[in-house]
């Protein structure tokens, strides 16, 4: 079959990259011609935006709005981007140009006669993630149900309930439409009932945990130069830097009598970015993780690593607990030091771990592979 996979776009996020890659890969080692669908961020003022802009950076002694500073974040950010590239394109075959309309994707889509488009993983149905004027394609609103399957595979809502106003209805109409719907968490079940009355939604894996540690250490890590990783020790993914979480780094660090610290992101003070291959050999190579990151946590446990995540509300908590409950992990979640003791870093039995999670892999591949057809 001929499928179209629709993601958020591909940045400098490891763990978005990363269930692009697992989700295409799967599918393609299961014989299918796919496409990555390469949808960008639209606004119609990004020209206007551009040039005024470009005037209030040229004037000097002013900083109006953070602007200046906010550019150089920015900046940053499309170097990182332009950094993991390279590898994104290597790792997944076919990648159509950058579509920002529902008409430049209609077109595409129908160019490409699609017999499926699925739309997943991550964070695809979080509003805040999607929010521009053709935020509904990532309900497929421009792929033809009388022609192509619609699916969705592990979608997140990202939060405990859909972010949008107004739109249920639509949302609900387009839902309908859809040949089978997973996401990523069990609450994103509930969601799907009772903002859009659709009642056939499964709970599923991220598409990280289906393809397997042998493709990560075969197809990832032995592939690229990751020779700079440490060996050992602790290493600790942190997305947003905060006191308390230096302070559970600190404390896992001493009572487990770790040597070696190896931070991939926060209070990385080389600002060193690392690659792909380097970032997930590091969970390889770790002896113990603390991150606060879902797909951190994600790679703890295809690792099998000892572990300990640090709960995020901003980013959402319920893809914590729904994948940590599943696996009877609970009590690896923690918001700050005082949650933290000896029986909170006691070995993990991944033997029980891995056993729970055959199954639900062996449920998720049955539902994407059925879903297909």
């Amino acid at each position: 079959m001929k499928i179209g996979i629709l993601t958020l776009p591909i940045a400098e996020n490891y763990g978005g990259i990363l269930q692009a890659i697992a989700l295409y890969r799967l599918l393609h080692t299961q014989g299918h011609e796919v496409v990555l669908i390469y949808k960008k961020h639209y606004s119609k003022y990004v020209l206007l935006k551009k040039v005024i802009k470009t005037m209030l950076l040229n004037i000097p002694f002013h900083n109006f709005k953070n602007i200046k500073t906010n550019y150089k974040l920015n900046q940053e950010r499309l170097e990182r981007k332009a950094f993991h590239r390279p590898f994104v394109e290597k790792e997944i075959f076919n990648i159509s140009e950058d579509l920002y309309t529902k008409k430049d994707l209609e077109e595409f889509a129908k160019k490409e006669n699609f017999d499926a488009v699925i739309v997943g993983s991550d964070q695809v149905w979080r509003k805040a993630y999607i929010d521009d004027k053709y935020y509904k394609s990532y309900f497929l609103d421009f792929v033809d149900g009388n022609k192509t399957k619609k699916i969705a595979c592990a979608a997140s809502f990202g939060k405990d309930y859909w972010e949008g106003e107004g739109d249920s209805e639509d949302i609900a109409r387009l839902l309908k439409d859809f040949t089978a719907i997973s996401t990523r968490e069990a609450l994103g079940v509930d969601i799907c009932k009772s903002s859009f009355s659709y009642n056939e939604a499964k709970h599923v894996l991220d598409p990280t945990l289906l393809i397997g540690k042998a493709f990560y250490i075969d197809e990832i890590i032995s592939k690229y130069d990751t020779s700079n990783i440490p060996k050992g020790g602790l290493v600790t993914y942190v997305l947003d830097e905060a006191n308390e979480k230096k302070e559970i780094i600190e404390f896992v660090q001493k009572r487990k009598e770790l040597k070696g610290l190896h931070h991939l992101k926060g209070f990385n003070t080389s600002d060193v970015t690392f690659s792909v291959p380097q970032w997930v050999a590091s969970f390889s190579n770790a002896d113990f993780i603390v991150t606060d990151s879902f797909h951190g946590m994600v790679f703890s446990i295809i690792f099998e690593k000892e572990f300990i995540v640090i709960g995020n509300p901003k980013r959402g908590l319920d893809r914590f607990i729904s994948l940590l409950s599943l696996l009877g992990l609970e009590d690896r979640l923690v918001f700050s030091v005082n949650d933290l003791n000896d029986k909170k870093l006691e070995s993990i039995d991944y033997s029980r771990v891995n056993k729970i999670l055959e199954d639900e892999k062996k449920k998720s591949l049955e539902f994407l592979m059925g879903a297909v057809g």
